[in-house]
């Protein structure tokens, strides 16, 4: 066990420090990604010296590994915890971004109710279970002994995990309950369509404004709602239900000054 949770801790340190290094990278050679980002450089290397020592412990089973195990766990647990406040602004600015992304399928697509759910399971179920576990497991040399010892401290050791590990599991399910009711794959395609039938002189024609319209397909209204930027077109379609759905995406080629015509 004990193997499987270093193999397993050190795949997924590594895949972080990749993150890193690549926003390292983009901060110093891409001038237009320290724009975007704001990204203070003293904090990403900061965050991928400390990556790199996770990796070197894990890899190497040093006497930190219980400590790193327990850090890691108390962070997953604070952004679980945090998750609908904080969650949003951590995943823009962390140098782990792209860790987040991979598993954020809602950046690929319709925002419909199944568009999170992998973001959600890397949240509550590997950030907040799985390191849980990890940290229980892996500094279980260091306690175990006290439910023989003194069976009130070491039984009370052994429920706080476990509670956590319950509590993250039914916050995964409570937050696939919540995007079910919100949003619905019938709005989803309905914005996709709205968003696909979008011309360029109609995007320059509106171009920084938001109109609102109804669209009927087959018996069923919808609710239409168009933020008119090229450089993100959003639009939102409310169902009958109440539920919504989003669909997104740039249109750089229409914000391009037209050629002017050869005299």
């Amino acid at each position: 066990m004990r193997r499987a949770l270093l193999v397993l801790n050190a795949l997924g340190t590594a895949l972080t420090l990749l993150s890193a290094l690549a926003v390292l990278g983009s901060l110093l050679l891409v001038p237009a990604y320290r724009l975007e980002h704001q990204d203070s450089l003293l904090f990403v290397l900061g965050y991928v010296a400390v990556q790199a020592w996770f990796l070197w412990a894990f890899v190497r089973d040093t006497p930190a590994v219980p400590w790193i195990a327990v850090a890691k766990a108390l962070a997953g647990l604070f952004l679980v915890a945090t998750f609908k406040t904080i969650g949003p602004d951590w995943i823009h600015v962390t140098p782990a971004r792209y860790v987040y992304q991979l598993f954020d399928w809602s950046e690929r697509l319709d925002w419909g109710p199944n568009s999170r759910l992998g973001l959600y399971a890397f949240v509550f179920l590997g950030r907040g279970l799985f390191n849980t576990f990890s940290a229980f497991e892996l500094t279980r040399p260091s306690w175990w002994s006290l439910r023989e010892t003194r069976p009130l401290l070491g039984r009370l050791l052994t429920a706080i995990p476990l509670a956590a590990m319950v509590t993250c599991v039914w916050l995964f399910f409570e937050w696939r309950r919540l995007d079910v009711e919100t949003f619905s794959a019938d709005a989803s395609e309905v914005a996709r369509l709205v968003l696909d039938s979008i011309d360029c002189p109609a995007l320059r024609q509106h171009e920084g404004g938001t109109t609102d319209d109804v669209r009927q397909r087959g018996e069923r209204r919808y609710n239409v709602r168009i933020h008119w930027r090229c450089t993100d077109v959003l639009v939102a379609v409310q169902a009958e239900d109440g539920r919504i759905g989003v669909a997104r995406a740039p249109r750089l080629e229409c914000c391009q000054a037209e050629a002017p015509h050869p005299s």
